[in-house]
């Protein structure tokens, strides 16, 4: 839905509250209490069947009808029944917004038989009603002395927005919050969320100056694809901090239909969350460590660590807590150990953790703490203290702040104890130290901070360029859609392998009968060993071992080298199969040669389809693996060699590659491949929901499928990704050069080339492009202009290839960044100094401007230099108005792409800046 009328939400002028009453237990009383509590600034009225005069002293009507204003928000907190027709009533009225507390709306019902709570969803929808719940705790706003709700306190003012689900949860955790002295920007519970959604509310944070952080606390994700959109943005540029509950089938509220493939759907979320570069925590304790450490502390230079404690036991505890969660201890310098041994004993261990002994002083933690400065291979430390009868822990407290100052560690504190550190543990506090109460709990929130740093990375990532984009798959697509018109929704396993080896998938030579008198002719021709297969329709089935579990039956039979052991083997497979699947029609057999020089580590990969999160892309161990170890990794397509490599990492099997592999970088890379390829077949034809290769083996060319199983569907499957749109390519020639260019949208592939079009240019076309001389573009600057949300923003580039022959080269580029709700989009361009003449700027914007008007953007809206004439001339050229902006001393342009159909847009584009 977007972030229409959220700012009424959440910075309303005036506020009805329908409902209320005087009596003690009132819901809407207790509310009302808490916003003249919180000193709301704004207009308050209630609404009251009973017509009382006032209610607490504010005025008080006795229906919607009878108010003499349109308040921006109403709270309702009235029976189930009555709630739909009320958010009906309040629309006419003028009501932008509304919070309904009514809880029981899941379980109440309507005359149609269908939960109240999607009444609820519906009246909304036909009001144009904003609707927070049903079934919400409120929100509170402190920075507005709003707070909505029915809690049982207040929270102080800060810098981090809290969203939840749960009334009870958010209860505990402003209690939590206060004691840890812990604000808030915005507080509020989504409760059934029935219409303003994570989504809406992520995207109006993203935006929000006054929100450093964002933590989540998720139950359920009803529209994933805008979820992950919304996060991706936000993460960006922001921490963002989440807990999902109903990690296990038992905790969770709804069952959740598990995809073919998948054992539990926690796995899936992690994937998600991942890729949306939010930091997933265990609970609401870990949530606030990590809050710590990510607000707190500097981004980090290095993954590893350094502990120091004055004893071996607090150290030895932080080093065992490392190991478990994956982390590794900073190796010392020789100088280091050397400086160090002049201030420790001649006994200490000369390693990380350092022992600085139990009458360790404020001087000997300060300069140990100069010492680790020094070091290069050190970036992060851990300061333990036991209390000790010889020292003050605030002494020693104070001594490291002052000896951290100026120094590039990051630094974090652990204070063992209660009673006598309290101080100590302020004075840390106040340095914007972090400080822990454990070495555990420490070391944890750090590894957090390393894991929210590896997420990020994965989002800046620039991958190395694998998939062929532009091949023609129209073969294999119509051999898929030719089985579903056939009525088939599964391929058999001829032409499953026909559709991998399309896309370069390699195969083991495989031949199909269908009986045993001609797998006795083809062994017959050669007379070399050969495996066979039974194949019949369940088998054509993906992850059918994953379902069949512990009963899985033999389906191969290998080493077979005389006619007298085929037939045995032949007529076992028979009887297993028609013990095991008498329902499932006999397809014949496959043979294959059993020495094809293949081997290895075996694995299953795949695509499995949530009715979620869409397409899947699933790695692990393979045969009898599975049900053993859980091995099976999730990823979200698309995927990119990075992406595809990060998920490899993540199974059991990778550790057993790395150790027993012949070449494990070829075969970790040929798996990789495999991945992004298994990626690229289900975007390209989404009407596949499975698919599974097992097993994957290798030889000397890389990774090849033994068995491959594809199922259909007619509704296509899309990755709440948005993938590469291939739909936008185009190819022009140019008038002056005559050289052949294509236009497309950018790849993350395009980053070297992004760069060297940038470095090329000359200052002044690089001042038109980013208002100030720019002599040195990063890596990582560019990755951030090609790695883009196609859902938020497009990038078009001109791209040709090099008059050297040398790869591809960019002539020019036009991108768009548009808000949340599609209103407005801002455009910049540039275009190659040596293109000048060619035309290229009018077509990169005039494809641009072709592009946000289909998608229904409203308005498309830039800034120029004054002095900028070809880019001014060109504006005028398209229709853009231009307007000098005093203030900022630019061109302000603007260009009308569609006319606004609602109220709310017209209304939000007379207010929004130009």
């Amino acid at each position: 839905m977007g972030t229409r009328y959220l700012e009424s939400l959440f910075n309303p002028a005036s506020i009805v509250i329908v409902g209320a009453s005087e009596r003690a237990d009132n819901l809407g009383g207790m509310v009302l209490r808490n916003i003249m509590g919180g000193g709301y600034p704004g207009r308050l009225l209630v609404i009251n069947e009973n017509d009382y005069e006032n209610v607490h002293g504010i005025p008080c009507v006795g229906r919607v009808s009878r108010m003499e204003f349109s308040p921006e928000l109403a709270i309702i907190c009235t029976p189930p029944d009555t709630v739909p027709k009320l958010i009906r009533k309040l629309g006419k009225s003028g009501v932008r917004t509304a919070i309904v507390m009514t809880g029981g709306m899941s379980r109440a019902h309507s005359k149609t038989g269908q939960p109240l709570m999607y009444s609820v969803r519906d009246a909304a929808r036909e009001s144009g009603v904003r609707v927070l719940g049903p079934n919400t705790i409120g929100l509170m706003v402190p920075g507005r002395s709003l707070n909505a709700t029915y809690a049982h306190m207040g929270v102080i003012p800060g810098k981090v927005a809290f969203i939840g689900q749960s009334g009870t949860v958010a209860s505990s955790l402003i209690d939590w919050a206060f004691a840890r002295g812990v604000g808030f920007s915005y507080f509020l519970t989504l409760g059934d969320g029935m219409d303003i959604d994570h989504d809406d509310l992520i995207d109006y944070l993203a935006q929000d100056s006054q929100t450093r952080a964002i933590l989540l606390h998720i139950e359920n994700i009803p529209n994933a694809r805008r979820f992950m959109s919304a996060v991706r943005v936000a993460s960006r540029t922001k921490p963002v901090i989440a807990v999902k509950s109903g990690r296990v089938p038992e905790s969770e509220w709804f069952p959740y239909n598990l995809p073919a493939g998948i054992s539990r759907s926690d796995p899936i979320f992690d994937a998600m969350l991942q890729r949306g570069g939010v930091l997933r925590v265990d609970g609401l304790g870990q949530m606030f460590d990590a809050l710590e450490t990510l607000t707190r502390m500097r981004p980090l230079r290095k993954e590893t660590l350094a502990v120091m404690a004055n004893g071996v036991g607090p150290g030895v505890l932080a080093v065992d807590r490392l190991s478990a969660l994956g982390g590794e201890l900073a190796a010392l310098a020789p100088k280091t150990i050397d400086a160090l041994a002049q201030h420790l004993p001649p006994y200490w261990t000369r390693k990380n953790p350092i022992d600085l002994n139990y009458d360790a002083s404020p001087e000997l933690y300060a300069n140990a703490i100069r010492i680790l400065a020094k070091d290069p291979g050190v970036a992060n430390v851990l300061i333990l203290y036991a209390p000790s009868l010889t020292e003050d822990s605030l002494q020693i407290a104070d001594a490291v702040v002052q000896a951290v100052k100026g120094t590039r560690l990051n630094v974090f504190t652990c204070w063992l104890g209660q009673s006598t550190v309290l101080d100590a543990r302020d004075e840390f506090y106040r340095a914007g130290l972090p400080s822990f109460f454990s070495p555990e709990k420490a070391v944890k929130a750090f590894m957090q901070h390393v894991n929210h740093q590896r997420v990020q990375r994965l989002l800046k990532e620039t991958p190395e360029s694998f998939t062929d984009h532009f091949a023609d798959r129209t073969p294999t697509r119509r051999l898929v859609l030719n089985a579903l018109r056939a009525k088939r929704l599964h391929l058999s396993s001829e032409e499953a392998r026909a559709v991998i080896r399309d896309y370069g998938i390699k195969t083991v030579e495989t031949q199909y009968c269908d009986d045993v008198e001609e797998v006795l002719e083809a062994f017959a021709v050669e007379r070399r060993p050969i495996n066979v297969t039974l194949i019949h329709e369940m088998s054509c089935h993906p992850f059918m071992e994953h379902k069949k579990g512990g009963g899985r039956y033999r389906t191969t039979i290998q080493g077979l080298n005389s006619e007298s052991a085929i037939l045995d083997s032949c007529k076992l497979l028979m009887e297993e199969y028609r013990h095991s699947y008498p329902d499932s029609g006999f397809l014949g057999f496959a043979v294959q040669h059993t020495y094809q020089h293949v081997g290895g580590i075996e694995f299953s990969v795949g695509i499995t389809r949530d009715s979620t999160f869409g397409p899947l892309v699933v790695c692990g161990a393979a045969g009898a693996h599975i049900n053993v170890i859980s091995d099976r990794q999730i990823a979200l397509p698309p995927l990119n060699m990075v992406l595809a490599r990060e998920l490899l990492k993540r199974t059991y099997m990778y550790k057993l590659l790395k150790e027993f592999s012949l070449r494990p970088e070829e075969d970790i890379r040929a798996i990789g491949e495999t991945l992004v390829t298994l990626s690229q077949i289900v975007i390209d034809i989404p009407e596949i929901k499975g698919l599974e290769i097992l097993p994957l083996l290798f030889n000397d060319q890389g990774a090849v499928a033994v068995d491959v199983a594809i199922d259909l569907c007619r509704e296509p499957g899309r990755p709440i990704i948005q993938p590469y749109p291939r739909e936008l390519e185009e190819w022009i020639v140019l008038p002056k050069s005559g050289r052949r260019v294509i236009l497309r949208a950018a790849l993350a592939e395009d980053e070297p080339a992004h760069r060297a079009f940038h470095e090329l240019q000359s200052p002044e076309s690089i001042r038109y492009r980013f208002f100030q001389y720019r002599k040195h573009f990063s890596r990582e600057d560019v990755a951030q202009m090609v790695q883009i949300d196609y859902d938020r923003e497009m990038v078009f580039v001109a791209n040709a290839p090099r008059e050297d022959g040398e790869g591809e080269e960019t002539l020019g580029t036009v991108r768009v960044w548009t808000d949340a709700d599609n209103l407005r989009c801002e455009f910049a361009v540039m275009v190659h100094d040596k293109m000048k003449g060619e035309g290229l700027g009018m077509t990169l914007m005039q494809k641009m401007i072709d592009y946000c008007r289909s998608r229904g953007t409203v308005e498309m809206i830039g800034n120029v230099l004054p002095d900028n004439r070809p880019m001014l001339q060109l504006a005028d050229r398209l229709g853009f108005e231009l307007t000098f902006n005093r203030e900022e001393e630019v061109m302000d342009l603007r260009l009308v792409l569609n006319e606004p159909e609602k109220a709310w847009q017209r209304e939000r584009l007379k207010f929004v800046p130009d």
